[in-house]
């Protein structure tokens, strides 16, 4: 990999385990199996996923034109109120008037103005990136696209962590860590800026018993010459060129390791593909329609896999990552999307190659909105997803994040990097 920017996301490379029994077995006992993991989310939860669920097809109109004409007036989707709002600078553009009206055929879509298009905001923030990068390094741990088209914000690192950080760089003999007044003095940006520190910094986070074809939600590790590299999620399975593979997190391995699945490490496939700029790796290895999402931990429980869906901000997703599955017997749910964003890789906790300093894009920030944890280590490369039907709709992969953040990689650029698509019954 090669380096990249800022000094944000703490890349953990811990992560940990899945059940004891094979995906493609099923229960001897029907009546036997464990509730869904639904009986253990708080209903209001639920409630609001199955209303923002009906209106998945309004915001994949909308999106779909974006990503047509990524230098429109967009800025931003927003489910708010009943229904979902549309960020746009300027004049609809032609597409963007006749998606308004199908999209209306779904629900309820209100149109507000946005001061900045989202194109424009990502030109911004890549001028920060580009000088964070040469001053080797900041406090700045993200820099924020709001999805209403505000400015940006800038994410500085927790007082601790900075002072943590910049010791040790000092222990080394390295020169300091910039601060964000350096990083943005003289740099002509064109949108307001505010700056705010976390409540905690960004970590990467990287079941155990699977068979081919590969289910999302089980535990795998990354080797190399026999040395294990990384310990991360399954993704999702996806099609793309021609056949299936499992998609995960790139931070978790780096051509030529090998992906081997569960405690016994059942050959998988090497890795390939990567895009670790955005945080995407393919395991060449047969994907398939089912996602665990056991609540306890020798289950065998899984929902299929029906569909994917785009980002929209205010959105309630939910992730199945391993640790937080496997060792806390819980699908992680109640996590509140918020806007795009772009966060760098501390040299504190390097990825799986040791690499650091590099910038992952346009990842997600969600916050679980009870207070609770919304990523273990672990968790990286796992399915993070909103429902459909009895089944799940594919949302993205896992990155990190720390406390009662996660941030995560959305289905938009594996459509990008890829042409890829869940796999589906």
């Amino acid at each position: 990999m090669q380096q990249n920017l800022f000094r944000l996301v703490a890349l953990a490379a811990a992560i940990l385990a899945c059940g004891t029994v094979r995906a493609s077995e099923e229960p001897a006992d029907a009546a036997a199996k464990p509730r869904s993991f639904l009986d253990h989310v708080d209903p209001a939860i639920v409630a609001t996923m199955r209303r923002q669920e009906q209106l998945q097809p309004a915001v994949t109109a909308l999106y779909e034109v974006h990503l047509q004409s990524p230098g429109s007036g967009f800025a931003g989707v927003a489910f708010e109120g009943d229904g979902v709002t549309l960020y746009w600078k300027g004049p609809l553009s032609l597409d963007m008037y006749k998606a308004v009206g199908q999209a209306r055929k779904v629900g309820a879509v209100a149109i507000k103005p946005a001061a900045y298009s989202l194109a424009e905001l990502e030109a911004a923030a890549a001028k920060i990136d580009e000088r964070a990068h040469v001053l080797r390094g900041s406090e700045i741990q993200a820099v924020v696209m709001r999805y209403d088209g505000a400015g940006l914000d800038v994410e500085l690192m927790p007082r601790a962590t900075l002072k943590e950080r910049a010791a040790a760089r000092a222990k080394a003999g390295a020169i300091g860590i910039a601060s964000a007044e350096q990083v943005l003095a003289g740099l002509d940006l064109g949108v307001p800026v505010t700056l705010a520190i976390a409540d905690a910094p960004i970590e990467l986070a990287s079941r155990t018993n699977d068979s081919p074809a590969w289910n999302a939600g089980g535990y795998w590790e990354s080797r190399r010459s026999g040395q294990v590299r990384g310990r991360c999620t399954t993704g999702f399975g996806i099609r793309a060129y021609n056949r299936t593979w499992v998609l995960t997190a790139a931070h978790c391995a780096t051509a030529p390791d090998v992906g081997y699945q569960g405690f016994d490490g059942q050959y998988m496939g090497p890795v390939t593909r990567e895009n670790y700029s955005y945080d995407l790796i393919l395991i060449d290895a047969g994907g398939y329609h089912r996602m665990f999402d056991n609540v306890q931990p020798n289950g065998n429980d899984y929902k299929n896999v029906y569909g994917w869906g785009y980002h929209s901000a205010n959105e309630l997703l939910c992730q199945s990552g391993f640790t937080s599955g496997y060792y806390y017997s819980t699908v992680i749910c109640g996590l509140k999307t918020g806007s795009s964003q772009n966060i760098s890789v501390s040299c504190s906790t390097p990825d799986s190659d040791g690499d650091c300093g590099y910038t992952i894009y346009g990842v997600i920030k969600t916050t679980q909105i009870n207070g609770s944890t919304a990523v273990r280590g672990g968790d990286s490369g796992g399915p993070v997803f909103s429902l459909m039907g009895d089944g799940v709709r594919a949302k993205g992969s896992v990155t990190g994040g720390s406390g009662t953040t996660m941030y995560f990689q959305d289905w938009a650029d594996v459509i990008r990097l890829y042409s890829g698509y869940p796999v589906t019954p």
